[in-house]
């Protein structure tokens, strides 16, 4: 009799658990449907991605947001906690965020860190570029982190984004299919626009002379020679030698025009275009931390364009 009462109790307990695991799934269905997916960004041109993509059905948490340091930026407890209900995590990948293994410590069991641009081609940054990459986490022989500066690796991450939604929201699969599509399509058109922009420089002059290696990916997919005559320590600062190589490459090649960076220090590069009479053209969006991808895009081609054609 003792025994039969337990196996009823410990059926009741069974029932009593499966009811409500039910309950809390039923939650979660209505939860998604009601307001949609919670995700969340850690670079401002993947919150534009997703947002394309995902649309109204996904509610995005934009951690790192427009303007902000995306090289320098460390996630705090108050960042952690306003992704809380976030079930994906986008990031940008490729070492971008070097923070990443120990946020995912600190995030909860059911939330997922995508990083974007992890199945995307890479490139790496070369020896001698070493002085002039974007941070101390980016020297020689490390990923080149900038990869959306090629549009159609934008494409392939589009690619991604809709793969990770349709996964984790299964019932959105028609919209994030749709929506994708008509992204890629636009992507596809920005392509082909950035390569009509760029046959209007001649060929000899499609060389791209910017402070830090940053646009290599730029570079590689559209044709130029790629240049980098700023280096970056923790002053800022360049050696008499290295000031001088860069004088001497940019007099023999007879470079008409440097490019600044927006979030970098331009006196060492205006100093340069000085001895070797370049002049400085308009700044170029090197970090990505701009709300809007294509505008981006157009923005440094039309600028780069305008100054050496």
């Amino acid at each position: 009799m003792h025994k039969t009462c337990i196996k009823q109790l410990d059926s009741f307990q069974l029932y009593r658990t499966l009811i409500a695991s039910m309950k809390l799934l039923l939650f979660f269905v209505l939860s998604l449907a009601a307001h949609g997916l919670d995700v969340a960004s850690l670079h401002p041109l993947i919150t534009d991605a997703v947002r394309q993509v995902g649309g109204d059905r996904v509610k995005i948490v934009e951690v790192v947001k427009p303007g902000m340091n995306v090289h320098k930026f460390q996630p705090k407890a108050s960042d952690i906690k306003s992704m809380a209900r976030a079930r994906l995590v986008f990031a940008s990948g490729k070492n971008l965020e070097p923070y990443l293994k120990g946020l995912k410590d600190s995030l909860q069991a059911h939330q997922t860190i995508i990083e974007v641009g992890k199945s995307i081609p890479s490139q790496k940054i070369s020896a001698e570029d070493e002085i002039y990459a974007c941070c101390p986490h980016h020297a020689a022989g490390g990923i080149d982190p900038h990869w959306w500066h090629n549009v159609r690796n934008m494409e392939r991450a589009v690619r991604v984004i809709e793969k990770e939604l349709i996964k984790a929201d299964p019932a959105g699969k028609a919209i994030y299919t749709a929506n994708s599509k008509a992204a890629r399509t636009r992507l596809t058109q920005l392509d082909r626009w950035v390569k009509g922009q760029v046959a209007t420089i001649p060929r000899g002059k499609r060389h791209l002379v910017t402070a830090h290696a940053a646009f290599g990916y730029f570079c590689k997919g559209y044709g130029f020679k790629a240049s980098f005559v700023q280096g970056l320590s923790a002053q800022g600062e360049v050696s008499a030698t290295q000031l001088a190589d860069a004088i001497e490459q940019l007099q023999v090649e007879r470079i008409p025009m440097v490019f600044p960076e927006k979030s970098a220090n331009p006196k060492i590069l205006q100093q340069i275009a000085k001895q070797t009479g370049a002049k400085v053209g308009k700044p170029l969006i090197a970090d990505g931390a701009t709300k809007s991808y294509q505008a981006m895009i157009k923005s440094n081609v039309t600028n780069v364009v305008n100054g050496l054609k």
